[in-house]
């Protein structure tokens, strides 16, 4: 029986099949490259003034014109009739070069020819003159991806190539480039696209290609390429597909999985409001609607920074933000201070499980927002009253809250929190204090407190390491407090050993921890080398020697001249 293949005639008006938008608005010429006018100047007058280097390296994020930049290069460099330093686009050669058919243009994919063998192949071919045209250009993407003996076979032929040849590598991550190979190259950094630039581009594309699409879904679109055109003209290009009429901003996010920003609105307003509950049942709700718990938390995470943004007085650009959201986010930070929207963006972003667990996927974005509400909680709220404050502390501006107490009593302070809500934000099965620890009064302002306050502050956190990591207490005793104000610790160390163990993230986070609990309020900490001067001018006298370390050091070498004679190492 003849096979039937009648169901397949439908397909026959289909015709060639169409290139993507980003395939088919690639740059043809120096003019259409948008956002790197640095790059474009240089590469122009290079070759206007024939003097064009024999390798270039061209680095930066995706989608920012990096392979576009070396097609252009390679194909002025056989044009026929360039002007101005721009290919004509109309001889045989560039022809040939836009139809990807140019012979001397050779594009190499370094993360499938990483080995010496590739290399070799390519230096025997290297030798040979032009076919066509007068150079031939080696276009290789992602050059970072070479192994370390492939570069080293490259070196000669990268210092003194043939003159018929250029070299042009491509790479996302330039800091695994070896510097033998950088220095041998020009190099230009491509920078992420502002949104002013890709916002016009975007709209010309969508104008060029008839799709109807406001300028609020527009924005949206740009917001979500981060810098990156490619992305942009990718994500246009997915929104077109999904929509058959008129394209909004609800049709924006339904096409990319994007959370109502009225729901994000929501949870930052029950994170700010301590209700936990009420935002743990909007993204209950979310996920059960067939929501992506990454991406909200990608859209909590980036609204709480343009929040960080407008609290710390930098300005906000426009594209940077979903226009829904601005009520929200000036709301917020006008009832926040500083310190507060750190601590929550640090919980929220450091919601991580190692892959040995086997743990729901919601479960980081649950176990992160509960935690900023714990944070914002903990930190000194906005509205602070100067009546709480030594006369030291009342002037100081509201932004700035006190960040250290002094030593005098005799238990660790508890969170700060508002009176109306204090019962609500303070949890019920909560550890109780141990009562020896020591209890500053009132807070102080480092800068302006005395020797005592970071004394006592620092006894403070010594004292409650010993229940979480005894070993860890031990090093800190040999540490000194020198700063803690606006949420930043600085804690001096005599010895490098003793500063390097806290250079462990883990380790880092877990005295980050004891001193958010012993303190009341979260601080960045970081470890120091310090001198003995450094600390007597600090506290007015010098620590005591007690031939600690002198002696450890002595019994190590004994340890290690016993094992050299027993022929270990």
């Amino acid at each position: 029986m003849p096979a039937d293949f009648s169901r397949f005639h439908k397909y026959a008006d289909w015709g060639p099949v169409v290139s993507s938008l980003y395939r088919k608005w690639r740059s043809r010429s120096f003019d259409d490259l948008v956002g790197q006018d640095h790059v474009v100047r240089t590469l122009r007058n290079a070759v206007s003034q024939r003097r064009v280097a024999h390798a270039y390296l061209f680095t930066g994020p995706r989608g920012t014109g990096k392979t576009s930049a070396a097609r252009i290069l390679a194909k002025v460099l056989n044009c026929l009739n360039p002007t101005d330093g721009n290919p004509c686009n109309q001889c045989e050669m560039c022809v040939a070069a836009n139809e990807g058919r140019a012979m001397d243009v050779i594009e190499i994919d370094a993360a499938s020819n990483t080995s010496v063998e590739n290399v070799r192949d390519l230096r025997e071919r290297v030798a040979y003159a032009a076919g066509e045209g007068r150079f031939k250009v080696y276009i290789v993407d992602e050059v970072h991806r070479l192994s370390g003996a492939a570069f080293d076979a490259f070196l000669k032929t990268l210092e003194e190539p043939p003159p018929h040849v250029v070299f042009v590598f491509a790479s996302t991550e330039p800091h695994k480039v070896p510097a033998t190979i950088m220095s041998r190259c020009q190099r230009f950094d491509f920078r992420r696209i502002a949104p002013e630039i890709m916002l016009a581009r975007v709209q010309f594309v969508a104008g060029q290609e008839r799709i109807e699409i406001d300028d609020d879904a527009l924005a949206l679109v740009v917001l979500n390429a981060n810098g990156s055109l490619r992305d942009a003209l990718g994500l246009l290009d997915q929104v077109s597909a999904y929509s058959t009429g008129a394209i909004g901003a609800a049709e924006v996010r339904a096409a990319l999985g994007l959370a109502d920003p009225l729901l994000v609105a929501r949870m930052s307003e029950a994170l700010v409001t301590g209700d936990i509950g009420v935002g743990l049942g909007e993204i209950e709700r979310f996920l059960e609607a067939g929501g992506d718990p990454g991406q909200l938390g990608a859209q909590l995470v980036e609204y709480w920074r343009n929040v960080l943004l407008r609290v710390a007085g930098a300005p906000v650009p426009t594209l940077s933000i979903d226009p829904a959201l601005d009520e929200s986010l000036q709301k917020h930070a006008t009832a926040l201070t500083r310190t507060q929207v750190v601590a929550l963006l640090r919980a929220l972003a450091d919601g991580d499980f190692g892959t040995k667990f086997s743990v729901p996927m919601e479960l980081p974005l649950q176990v992160g927002y509960v935690e900023a509400a714990l944070a914002v909680s903990n930190a000194p709220p906005a509205t602070q009253s100067a009546t709480t404050a030594t006369p030291s502390t009342s002037a100081a501006p509201r932004s700035s809250p006190p960040s250290l107490p002094n030593g005098s009593a005799s238990a660790p302070p508890a969170p700060r929190v508002n009176p109306a809500s204090q019962a609500d934000s303070v949890p019920a099965d909560a550890e109780p204090v141990p009562p020896s620890l020591p209890q500053p009064s009132a807070p102080v302002r480092p800068s302006e407190g005395s020797s005592t306050d970071l004394t006592g502050a620092w006894e403070c956190v010594v004292v409650s390491m010993r229940s979480k990591s005894p070993s860890l207490q031990a090093i800190l005793r040999s540490g000194y407090l020198m700063r803690a104000e606006d949420g930043e610790m600085v804690v001096g160390f005599l010895y490098e050993f003793h500063r390097n163990t806290f250079s462990d993230p883990k380790k880092r986070k877990l005295l980050e921890e004891v001193v958010a609990d012993a303190l009341g309020m979260p601080y960045h900490v970081t470890c120091v080398r310090t001198t003995r001067e450094e600390v007597a001018a600090l506290s007015g006298s010098l620590p005591e020697d007690d031939g600690f370390v002198e002696e450890v050091s002595e019994r190590l070498r004994e340890f290690h001249a016993k094992q050299l004679g027993n022929g270990s190492s």
